[in-house]
């Protein structure tokens, strides 16, 4: 197999930082919250929903299940 060396003015991978120096810019801490933790954040009614809302499908599902064994039997 044929090597392909790089060419001697250009550097193949440019850039100064990899990508495990790089910090996410979003999440700054206090001190406070690194010791201590975060405080527990209330859980939003949109994660309920959800859950509500695949429940109500499992149970559609069984129910459907159930009638057509029931018909069908």
């Amino acid at each position: 197999m044929k090597r392909i060396f790089p060419s001697e003015g250009k550097k193949r991978f440019g850039g100064q930082l990899r990508h495990y120096h790089r910090t996410g810019g979003q999440n700054r801490r206090t001190w406070d919250e690194w010791v201590d933790g975060d405080a527990s954040r209330p859980v939003s009614k949109g994660k309920w929903l959800k859950i509500l809302g695949i429940l109500l499908a499992f149970l559609a599902l069984g129910g459907i299940v159930a009638g057509l064994f029931i018909e069908l039997r």
